[in-house]
């Protein structure tokens, strides 16, 4: 711990190792190595630390909020806020949940906070596509700004526009 307080990164990488060797079911040792995998942007790879720390032991409050945290960080918003509820359950509470909480609601997880579908009906994708194909290009880009306002999402529009644009030669558009 000292090492990783004082951002000796790859000596208290070495010392939690050599712990969890020991005891692969270290709970402190499993939240501190995916504590410093946040740290160095593997936040992927922290997920089975934290997730045995809390296994081990889930009366720790910290233990929750990092790997919530690390949920929100790679935007896995529905299993963040499963782990979220579950420690809810627990009786855990206070600012760290809430921010958590609150950065849940305000997360872009398309699935669950935009009911709106990504792409416009096929059938008017396939209007712009034929006005581009017929070299319309100013029709095509007109159409396909239009059903942006309503499909910002949509790659299929973004791939039209960019294509249209391309064509014209407007390459920095």
């Amino acid at each position: 711990i000292e090492a990783h307080k004082s951002g000796q990164v790859e000596e208290a990488d070495r010392f939690y190792t050599a712990i969890l060797k020991a005891n692969p079911k270290h709970p402190d040792a499993n939240h501190n190595m995916g504590v410093l995998a946040v740290g160095i942007g593997k936040v992927e790879e922290a997920l089975p630390f934290f997730k045995t720390a809390l296994e081990v032991n889930s009366k720790i409050e910290q233990f929750w909020l990092s790997y919530i945290d690390a949920l929100v960080k790679l935007e896995r918003n529905i299993d963040a806020r499963s782990v979220l509820t579950e420690a809810k359950e627990k009786g855990f509470s206070g600012a760290g949940f809430a921010k958590l909480e609150q950065s849940l609601k305000t997360s872009s997880d398309s699935s669950e906070t935009d009911p709106k579908p990504q792409d416009p009906p096929q059938e008017k994708v396939q209007g712009l596509i034929n006005l581009w194909t017929r070299g319309e290009f100013q029709k095509a880009l007109a159409g396909a700004s239009k059903l942006l306002v309503d499909f910002p999402k949509s790659l299929n529009l973004y791939n039209i526009i960019g294509a249209t644009n391309k064509d014209q030669g407007n390459l920095k558009d």
